[in-house]
């Protein structure tokens, strides 16, 4: 049966070792013995490197996650999507698509008119209201034409 693990302020070793102080040195100012302070670096570099190793395999996980969300996008659902949803889903997959490439992530011509007319109605929070026809007339009224100095001083 050994001892449990001695408590170790981890912060203050590893300011002591980068400072450039040796082990037996920081181990001494800590009040444990270097073959202790050693254990623990030596766990600290396998976790380390554990953590590393997790950013790779987190990568994959996200990578299957992707696929599995483009399989279960099917004929079928696209026919049901509103087009707001499947203009959405094209610039997003477009943009994945251009950044890969190492390419700018600008959409041009009918997808980029329908994204901004639909980032427009959000903005307004609301549907775009039809204005009312105005009526014309073929009649003017050219006997009495206004200078231009009438013109300046009118309110609009």
């Amino acid at each position: 049966m050994g001892r449990g693990k001695a408590e170790i302020d981890i912060e203050a070793a590893l300011d002591l070792i980068t400072r450039g102080e040796t082990i037996p040195t920081a181990a001494l100012e800590l009040g444990i013995s270097p073959p202790t302070l050693r254990a623990r670096i030596a766990d600290l570099q396998q976790k380390q490197g554990l953590l590393l190793q997790y950013r790779a395999i987190q990568s994959l996980q996200l990578t299957e996650l992707q696929a599995r969300v483009l399989e279960a996008i099917t004929p079928e659902k696209i026919e049901e999507a509103p087009l707001r949803d499947l203009v959405a889903s094209y610039k997003i997959l477009k943009d994945k698509e251009l950044n890969i490439e190492g390419k700018p992530s600008e959409i041009k011509g009918l997808v980029a008119h329908l994204i901004y007319l639909e980032k427009q109605e959000a903005a307004l929070g609301q549907e775009v209201e039809s204005f009312e026809e105005a009526e014309f007339s073929d009649l003017t009224n050219e006997s009495k034409q206004a200078t231009l100095s009438e013109l300046d001083g009118q309110d609009f």
